[in-house]
């Protein structure tokens, strides 16, 4: 959090936000909303299959997603994980040694596989 500055009055100096950090250019706030944003969504997640989603930041600045899905996939249940997934920026799944994730990103820029 950054201190106010105060003006000649002892009242606080209006000013744009300052970008969170030097190598970060977004700000304060633009980063607590991607990460409410991806809360919400994990939370509807974790209702809808039960388990726990991961959230992890990028190497692209976004808030990633994921969870794993078990067991069998009626049509209702794509249908419902789909309309949380298409509330993200980006989405997708990966499958791969009898395990399924789905993963979905907020903000940032979007990362090659190898840096997962």
């Amino acid at each position: 959090m950054r201190a106010a500055s105060a003006g000649p009055g002892g009242e606080p100096e209006a000013r744009a936000e300052e970008p969170a950090t030097p190598a970060d250019p977004r700000t304060e706030a633009e980063l607590r909303a991607a990460r409410e944003r991806a809360g919400v969504l994990a939370g509807e997640l974790q209702a809808l299959l039960g388990d726990r989603p991961s959230t992890v930041w990028t190497a692209g600045g976004a808030v990633r997603v994921s969870v794993r899905m078990r067991g069998p996939h009626g049509t209702d249940l794509a249908m419902s994980v789909l309309a949380i997934l298409a509330r993200a920026d980006r989405y997708g799944h990966r499958k791969g040694l009898g395990r399924e994730q789905l993963w979905l990103e907020i903000g940032g820029v979007p990362t090659e596989a190898h840096e997962w």
